[in-house]
């Protein structure tokens, strides 16, 4: 019979509920009203969670923004005490929860080495044996002799990355904060991830970028709204991800369906909420689905790669319809519009209650960086570039392209890749 793995954390029931109050003289008229009078409304930013981490597991946390990543972190680093339930921690916790936390910014980058070990228990000594390792990662030359305050946000990280990661502690807890470095120093940071793993070290990692915590972590916890919505496998916590966090938000009262005449794939990075639908719609989008190269929803690539998506919908009204894919980039401009009308493609004439599916196949012939999404069916028009809408989805995403400018020649430099041909004119004069 296989041991029982020995556990590194355990979370039961873990709640932090905040005050919240229209104004500070709320606050001091509850402080100090005779009868008790409450001036607050309750916020639960972590509400009923609760989840077990075993001893060398790689663990991610995700969730959007406000979701409640960073409330938790911080009950399981002992910095904010829960509200309700408990977490029980075996180790010792190296946290780097946010930009120079832990920091003397009058203090050099040597003096806040010594002083960051100090505090997670380490005597001078045992700093003394770690300090060129510390130093040689974090590779910030002669600036470690100068007060931090005078730092890049880059030079932060990398001096407090190096701090948690050269002590080889049993708990090492990372919230977004490798996203300051530059592309290097972050390959260098997961390759260290990698090994304080191989070594026995527990990591919890919070992140946006679902590759990374795809490829780095065995389980992960998805909340939504400080709720626990899964926890398990790291690729079917993504799934979920992309499904629930990246489509139509349900109204009162109403959860999302999935139809059981809806192919379904486990890619979907958008499901219709099938409880908020009108019964009498023309026809409605079921799913949207993106494959990368892998197979997997990454909602990534690198420029110049070809991505698709598959709009799945369903006519209820026999119908032809146009189906378009709309994307912008992050400064909300309209980089392009396309489909099977400016594909010359014919709709498909179906019946009532068919359902089909149309595949966008996309090259990535545009600058790196974040972008969203949009697909519509709409009825063909006899004026040209002109459609009348039947149903559409949010913008989703974001859909990010990468490359690296700093090693790798570039396709092309600028916002897209136009077609350009160069030439010589004539023959070379002597």
């Amino acid at each position: 019979m296989a041991m029982a793995r020995e556990i590194s954390i355990e979370a039961r029931e873990l709640t932090k509920t905040y005050k919240l109050y229209d104004s500070p003289a709320d606050r001091l008229k509850e402080a100090f009203h005779p009868f008790r009078r409450n001036y607050h409304r309750p916020f639960d930013a972590v509400k009923g969670v609760s989840f077990t981490i075993h001893k060398g597991e790689s663990f991610g946390i995700i969730g959007r923004n406000g979701s409640g990543k960073s409330t938790l972190l911080q009950m399981i680093c002992g910095i904010l005490q829960p509200t309700e339930g408990s977490v029980t921690v075996h180790g010792r916790v190296a946290a780097l929860l946010e930009l120079g936390a832990g920091f003397n910014p009058e203090f050099s980058g040597r003096e806040n080495v010594y002083l960051n070990g100090a505090i997670l228990g380490f005597s001078r000594e045992e700093i003394d044996e770690l300090y060129d390792d510390i130093i040689a990662f974090a590779d910030i030359g002669d600036y470690v002799e100068q007060p931090v305050k005078t730092y890049s946000s880059g030079m932060y990280v990398r001096l407090a990355f190096a701090v948690q990661a050269c002590i080889e502690p049993e708990i090492l807890v990372i919230d977004e904060a490798l996203s300051v470095g530059d592309v290097f120093f972050q390959q260098k940071c997961l390759g260290r991830m990698r090994e304080l793993k191989e070594r026995g070290t527990t990591l919890i990692f919070v992140s946006h970028d679902m590759g990374v915590v795809r490829e780095l972590c065995e389980n992960s916890l998805y909340l939504q709204k400080g709720k626990l919505m899964f926890c398990g496998p790291s690729y079917k916590a993504v799934q979920r991800y992309y499904n629930e966090d990246h489509r139509q938000e349900p109204g009162p009262g109403g959860g999302a369906s999935r139809l059981p005449d809806i192919p379904m794939t486990g890619n979907e990075i958008w499901i219709q909420d099938q409880s908020q639908r009108p019964r009498d719609v023309d026809a409605e989008l079921l799913s949207v689905t993106m494959e990368d190269r892998e197979g997997f929803p990454s909602m990534k690539a690198d420029i110049g790669d070809t991505i698709v998506f598959k709009m799945c919908y369903r006519v209820n009204t026999a119908a032809a319809l146009h189906a378009s894919v709309s994307i912008k980039n992050r400064f909300d401009n309209l980089i392009t519009c396309n489909g099977t009308y400016l594909n010359d493609l014919e709709p498909l004439a179906l019946t009532e209650g068919s359902v089909a599916v149309v595949v966008f196949t996309i090259r990535c012939d545009m600058e790196a960086g974040p972008y969203t999404v949009h697909f519509s069916l709409s009825s063909p028009s006899l004026r040209p570039n002109r459609a009348v809408t039947v149903d559409e989805t949010p913008w989703l995403g974001p859909l990010t392209v990468e490359w690296d400018y700093e090693n790798e020649k570039a396709p092309f430099l600028g916002m897209f890749a136009l077609p350009v041909s160069c030439s010589f004119a004539g023959e070379p004069e002597e």
